[in-house]
């Protein structure tokens, strides 16, 4: 039988395979999952938020949250609790998470470009 920590671990892996859908990367990475419990009636409590609290998707996410864990931990119940507070950022995404943007989405970190001389530009 698994112990909480494993369980939530599992929990943690399994939100990994929700992907918002207007961003496509997985609600972990960014950053939307602020809290895992177990408690001692067998409820796997997420606390989340969303990018945004006008989030078009908001019932499409917490609803794949739910059907997703029940199908996986079906002995145990999903409660999804969204917050607002702390207000999600961009920054809140993970590093895999901007790998997976590749900078994109939110504008994040450039790739440096190589610095040249006008020389470089004009002859190579």
């Amino acid at each position: 039988m698994k112990n909480e920590g494993e369980i939530l671990q599992q929990v943690h892996e399994l939100l990994k395979y929700i992907i918002d859908p207007e961003i496509g990367v997985n609600i972990v990475d960014l950053g939307l999952v602020y809290e895992l419990c177990l408690s001692e009636d067998k409820e796997i409590k997420v606390t989340m938020t969303l990018t945004t609290p006008g989030c078009p998707m908001s019932n499409t996410i917490t609803n794949n949250v739910t059907q997703l864990l029940n199908h996986h931990l079906p002995e145990y119940s999903v409660k999804v609790n969204l917050v607002w507070f702390p207000a999600w950022e961009p920054e809140m995404i993970t590093e895999e998470g901007q790998r997976q943007l590749d900078g994109g989405f939110f504008g994040g970190k450039k790739k440096e470009e190589k610095s040249t001389s006008i020389w470089d530009r004009f002859f190579n």
